[in-house]
C-alpha cells in the first residue's frame, strides 16, 4: 500500500512562496525518478502565512527516507535550487496520512 505525506513548507515572504512554488513544480519531474509521486501542490490564501502544501506518496513505505535523501543528494534538487536561498524556509513539517478504507487514493 502506498504511504501519503502531506508536506508543508513555511516560508519568510510572500515572495519568496512566489518563487519557491516555481521551484515546486520543477522538482516533480526529479521526485518522480526517485519513485516519489506527487498528486498535487497547493498554496495558503494570501492573507495567511506563506505556505506551499505538497501532497506526495511513496509506493514501497519502506524506503522512504532513503528515497528522499536520494533525491535531495541529486544534481536535479541541486538545480532546481541553484541561486534560491534556503534560509527563506523556516519550516517544513511532513505528516504521514493513512486512507480510510473508501478513499479514492489508496
Amino acid at each position: 500500500m502506498s504511504q501519503y505525506q502531506l508536506r508543508v513548507y513555511t516560508l519568510r515572504t510572500p515572495e519568496a512562496l512566489a518563487a519557491y512554488e516555481t521551484i515546486w513544480s520543477q522538482h516533480i519531474p526529479g521526485l518522480a525518478k526517485h519513485r516519489i509521486a506527487t498528486h498535487g501542490v497547493w498554496r495558503a490564501p494570501d492573507n495567511e502565512a506563506p505556505q506551499l502544501y505538497a501532497l506526495v506518496s511513496y509506493t514501497d513505505a519502506d524506503e522512504v527516507q532513503e528515497r528522499e535523501q536520494a533525491y535531495l543528494s541529486s544534481p536535479e534538487f541541486q538545480a532546481d535550487m541553484e541561486g534560491f536561498d534556503i534560509g527563506q524556509i523556516t519550516n517544513v513539517a511532513g505528516t504521514v496520512l493513512i486512507p480510510t478504507a473508501d478513499s479514492p487514493l489508496r
